[in-house]
């Protein structure tokens, strides 16, 4: 028998590895191990991280990666050297996987988490969209800094009333000089100086309504006229004084223009033996001709503060008919305040009730004698409550600054101003009085209507430049 080479054998016998590197891969979620060729025969090698196995052919010195690991975590590693039947298994070492896979899923679900609060917002603003009665435009009017929760408002006012009034006194101060020194340049103007009632009373240039030029007239595009913002638009009224003789055709003009379904009157003609506004609407059926325009009265329905009048204005030239209503206040005396808030606060809901339903026309026309006092304090007072049922806070100081700041004297006295007050808290204590259904109100309009539509159709060709 020839003798065993014992040295063959030896290098027959599997050696076990000498692991050299193990490296965290896949942001943590694998590693990389590698290690030395062994000195006796192999045929593949065993690769055991924690309770991960893997194969790896006979590579050597190339190493294997074995994944689906967790991060940040520490994992035992051998690899176990195989050939034939027999196998040998090196010293175990330690591997250790990144933490940064935690970092970027704790970045990712952050941010996932913005997602999922910005949609939120979205659906939610896009819901309340939808239930407002119209579209909000991206800077509303109201909502200034200093504006008064509805909760608090009851203890603004009686902080405000002690000392006579102190606190409105001080806030009405500061807004004397709202608005001065804007160019008043059209009013001004020779040809238009006796178009204003009044010399202290003039629409800045920027703000006011201009009128379309008649041919060979200068100064036909004037009228002392503003526009107003409310709470969604910055031109969602129009104030004006009241007209004048010789501007009665320049006020139909404009409300042809403006296409206004709606006339708000807050004087009355004659107040303390003066004349405070022309009597610009017809009296009965006879309709009055101003230019090219024919008004007709179709219908009157008068309460005790109150009168309700459906006009009509028809086009000669153009052979086109405006249907409007004129709410007249009957109870609001010059420079002051109505005796009580509750008519006035009636008067505005039914007034608001109109206006919701006529959405396809032009701006509310108001007017009082200049178009500044009891106007300003209507419009203010339309607005704030619109404001205060939309987002539950109100701002009579800011929102008197922001109507200066379009038309000078806006809530001309202190007086108006603290009654404006007294109005909308009012209206949080205690819901305005109920109106008289509108059927009720116009149940005897029609034979009215059908003897007016005979007046139309007796005088639709006449051109009668008899004035109202």
């Amino acid at each position: 028998m020839d003798p065993i080479d014992s040295s063959r054998f030896l290098y027959l016998v599997p050696a076990a590895v000498n692991i050299t590197s193990c490296i965290s891969t896949s942001g943590g979620y694998g590693v990389l191990l590698t290690w030395s060729c062994p000195s006796g025969g192999y045929e593949s090698f065993e690769v055991k991280v924690g309770r991960k196995r893997s194969e790896n052919g006979s590579l050597c010195g190339k190493g294997v990666t074995v994944s689906d690991l967790e991060p940040a975590q520490s994992y035992t590693a051998t690899v176990t050297t195989v050939f034939k039947d027999l196998k040998a298994q090196s010293l175990s070492t330690t591997c250790h996987t990144e933490s940064t896979a935690i970092i970027a899923g704790a970045i990712v679900g952050i941010l996932l988490l913005f997602i999922l609060v910005a949609l939120l917002i979205v659906f939610l603003k896009r819901r309340r969209k939808k239930r407002q009665p119209k579209e909000v435009p991206k800077d509303l009017v109201c909502s200034c800094p200093g504006d008064i929760l509805a909760k608090d408002f009851a203890d603004h006012v009686r902080e405000n009333e002690k000392d006579s009034n102190c606190g409105f006194a001080e806030e009405y101060q500061q807004l004397a000089l709202e608005g001065q020194g804007q160019s008043q340049i059209t009013a001004s103007a020779l040809e238009n100086r006796s178009k204003n009632r009044y010399r202290n009373v003039l629409p800045y240039d920027w703000s006011r309504v201009p009128l379309q030029p008649l041919q060979e007239e200068p100064g036909s595009d004037y009228i002392n006229a503003s526009f107003m913002p409310g709470l969604w638009s910055p031109k969602e009224f129009i104030a004006t004084q009241g007209p004048l003789p010789n501007t009665v055709s320049d006020f139909w003009r404009m409300v042809w223009e403006q296409q206004s379904h709606t006339l708000v009157m807050l004087t009355n003609c004659m107040e303390s033996g003066r004349v405070k506004c022309e009597h610009y609407w017809p009296l009965d059926a006879q309709p009055c001709i101003h230019g090219q325009l024919q008004v007709m009265l179709i219908s009157e329905e008068a309460s005790e503060n109150w009168t309700v009048r459906h006009l009509q204005l028809f086009h000669m030239k153009e052979q086109q008919t405006l249907s409007l209503r004129q709410f007249h206040y009957l109870a609001w005396p010059d420079h002051g305040v109505p005796y009580s808030p509750d008519p006035l606060l009636a008067f505005r809901k039914m007034l608001r009730q109109w206006m919701d339903q006529t959405t396809d026309g032009g701006p509310p026309i108001v007017h009082c004698s200049a178009g500044v006092g009891r106007t300003g304090t209507l419009i203010a007072l339309d607005v704030l409550l619109r404001q205060l049922e939309c987002e539950g806070l109100v701002g009579p100081f800011s929102f008197v600054k922001k109507m200066r700041a379009s038309r000078p004297l806006m809530v001309q006295t202190e007086a108006q101003y603290v009654f404006l007050h007294q109005c909308i808290l009012k209206s949080l204590q205690k819901p305005a009085p109920a109106l008289v259904p509108e059927e009720a109100m116009y149940e005897n309009v029609a034979s009215l209507v059908y003897e007016n539509a005979s007046a139309i159709m007796a005088h639709e060709s006449e051109v009668s430049a008899s004035g109202c």
